[in-house]
């Protein structure tokens, strides 16, 4: 597995010459809306944010950094072309360094290569081949795996062995339809049915994170079929 780098408002050209610089070879994905972007933030998980200011004031979404701090804590790198001015404001807003774009391509790539670095070194991943354990969030649901955290908005929830490798599970496959032979399989390693169910785990899970777990709005019921985390409290979000 290599390092995902998510790009906003970028260049084909300064894309080309970055991917070509950066060490640890990243896979890149660009995107030229704030939509696309938020929802690949939601569903995947990247190692890092690189974002072109000006882009996201020509089409007025300057605020769009903070909307991201909601959903994500990937690290954010801001092109600017006058970050004297503006680095203040994009740190306060989210990001962790705002540089000029104007730089030569192979200080861009440094600065990347740094902060893909301290992301690995700070989260204690020795390699891309360990970023699946990366914490990460899914709507309103942050989970650091090594750790064992969980946090539903502001607050930390405790949860057994088995009910947080379900709730991984089901993070790592927002809304896709899960079926209880592959919730056994893939969240527990279990081969064939599980000999309880997996209706009391799900009962579980749901008692230590839904606002109201007879009436489910983060795992749903598909009758006769599974479950499917549904990842938002609200059913509205503009970043889905």
């Amino acid at each position: 597995m290599v390092y995902r780098v998510l790009t906003l408002g970028l260049s084909d050209t300064l894309i080309t010459d970055l991917k070509e610089a950066i060490q640890y070879n990243p896979a890149f994905s660009a995107v030229l809306t704030v939509q696309e972007a938020g929802r690949l933030l939601v569903h995947q998980i990247f190692h890092l944010l690189i974002v072109d200011l000006d882009y996201l004031r020509n089409i007025q979404q300057s605020g769009w950094l903070l909307e991201i701090r909601h959903i994500s804590f990937v690290p954010m790198i801001v092109l600017s072309d006058t970050p004297e001015q503006d680095t203040s404001g994009m740190v306060r807003l989210g990001a962790d360094i705002c540089i000029s774009g104007k730089q030569l391509t192979s200080i861009l790539a440094d600065f990347a290569y740094a902060q893909l670095r301290r992301y690995t070194e700070y989260n204690h991943y020795h390699g891309p081949g360990a970023t699946e354990t990366a914490p990460f969030r899914v709507g309103d649901i942050f989970i650091d795996p090594p750790r064992r955290k969980v946090r539903v908005g502001a607050v930390s929830i405790n949860l057994r062995p088995r009910e947080f490798s379900l709730l991984l599970y089901f993070m790592r496959n927002p809304k896709i339809v899960l079926t209880s032979e592959q919730i056994c399989e893939h969240a527990w390693g279990m081969e064939g049915s599980y000999n309880q169910g997996v209706s009391h785990p799900v009962r579980l899970l749901r008692k230590a994170i839904e606002p109201d777990p007879e009436h489910p709005v983060y795992i749903e019921t598909v009758r006769r079929v599974g479950y499917r985390f549904t990842a938002y409290h609200s059913e509205i979000c503009d970043m889905c």
